[in-house]
């Protein structure tokens, strides 16, 4: 009985839920994102608004500026807000933190620099894509992505990552 109850439970937790899993690659990176809503496992927070997650990204030297001679991974933990604007409902703004780890020259870095330790300065990536959803817990999603470090080195910056995507979106 109990185990019936407790599969009811979480199969009603997951109709409501929004987390969300993104795959994004080109011809020479793997970028796996998942993101956990916190409103479906606390009441006192609006679902979809929320969000915890964790992130890998296979990157090739081939995309970096500096002749790198194998390809590099990145793992991030990351929590963040976001709310829609409200006189545009498709726009949404938000903001949060991560914890990065780099395999390039065994760095580990975190933004701003009174949070770095090692070479690492600091740390600033952006990344603009447009989401469409084809169906409503799924669609396809292409962008652009830009991942620059500032190792104090004698080479200076490095952009980790700088390339064009495409992927998909699922929401469950």
């Amino acid at each position: 009985m109990l185990k019936k109850l407790f599969m009811t439970a979480a199969l009603s937790v997951s109709l409501f839920a929004m987390h969300e899993a993104e795959l994004d690659l080109n011809n020479y990176d793997l970028d796996a994102k998942i993101n956990f809503d916190a409103g479906q496992f606390n009441p006192d927070v609006e679902p979809d608004t929320v969000f915890f997650g964790f992130r890998y990204l296979h990157g090739s030297h081939q995309h970096n500026d500096r002749d790198l001679s194998k390809d590099h991974d990145l793992v991030d933990g990351h929590f963040f807000v976001r709310q829609r604007l409200a006189k545009a409902n498709a726009l949404t703004l938000g903001m949060g933190a991560k914890f990065v780890y780099t395999s390039i020259e065994t760095y580990d870095y975190y933004a701003p620099q009174v949070l770095s330790w090692d070479d690492a300065k600091n740390y600033f990536e952006y990344d603009i894509h447009l989401d469409v959803m084809l169906i409503d817990r799924a669609g396809l999603s292409a962008g652009y992505r830009k991942i620059n470090t500032d190792f104090e080195m004698t080479r200076g910056d490095l952009t980790f990552n700088e390339t064009w995507f495409v992927g998909v979106k699922f929401r469950f």
